[in-house]
């Protein structure tokens, strides 16, 4: 039996079947999202965002660190609170 994959965003929530999820990869230019892809999600360099709200903190830290749009980092396990004031 095939394992399944569990998707997990950067503030903690486990995907579920329903959810309008967003990907996202840091390139050198910056940062890039695309709409969901199972097969695509499975990619080493590429982000699993929850929604909107975690797709614009990780928008708004690339813009912080634009001169650093090389190496960019998004730090996993960071409270809700803190990614919705990060978007703000």
């Amino acid at each position: 039996m095939a394992a399944t994959p569990e998707f997990i965003c950067i503030c903690g929530v486990q995907k579920k079947v329903s959810n309008h999820w967003v990907l996202a990869r840091f390139t050198q230019r910056g940062i890039e999202f695309m709409p969901w892809d199972r097969n695509l999600a499975l990619s080493d360099d590429v982000i699993v965002l929850c929604g909107e709200g975690c797709a614009s903190a990780a928008l708004s830290r690339c813009l912080g660190e634009w001169n650093h749009a090389h190496s960019p980092t998004i730090p996993t396990g960071i409270p809700m609170t803190e990614m919705d004031s990060a978007g703000a």
